[in-house]
């Protein structure tokens, strides 16, 4: 029997190894849109702190430096809360970019995968071939022995 080698052995293995690199980035980018998004949701919660904080002290008396004081404040937490929005968006397109090259180096591994298989099952067939042609010469030899020695 004869061993089976793959001609695109190379090749896969450096179409592995890219979507192996592929898929990590991929998990990089999806830790980031995570964790921006996470980020995004603590500034809003701040900034929904400070509009109550805001609120409650127009019920009391009015003091124009405490309120001054907040309305930056609150500028500053909304400033903060659209770039942190705008952070998760490009987050969310780097996923996206991450995610479709990942898709293509699969797609491009599964392609010598595939390959890999057919040949495999092509030498399969061949020794299964080559056993049978061998059994059948020795069941023939055996037979023409037999007849030539009067069996």
């Amino acid at each position: 029997m004869k061993k089976f080698r793959f001609s695109l052995q190379t090749v896969e293995t450096v179409r592995s190894i890219r979507e192996l690199k592929g898929r990590e980035q991929f998990s990089i980018a999806v830790h980031a849109y995570v964790t921006a998004g996470e980020y995004l949701q603590m500034m809003k919660a701040r900034l929904a702190a400070l509009e109550d904080i805001l609120r409650s002290g127009r019920a009391q008396t009015f003091r124009a430096g405490d309120q001054a004081s907040f309305m930056e404040a609150y500028k500053n937490e909304t400033t903060a809360t659209t770039k942190a929005a705008a952070d998760v968006e490009k987050a969310r397109v780097a996923m996206e970019a991450a995610r479709q090259a990942w898709l293509g180096s699969r797609r491009d591994l599964r392609v010598v995968e595939s390959l890999e298989q057919k040949a495999r099952t092509a030498h399969r067939r061949e020794v299964e071939r080559e056993d049978q042609a061998a059994l059948d010469d020795r069941t023939s030899a055996l037979a023409a022995r037999a007849a030539t020695q009067g069996i």
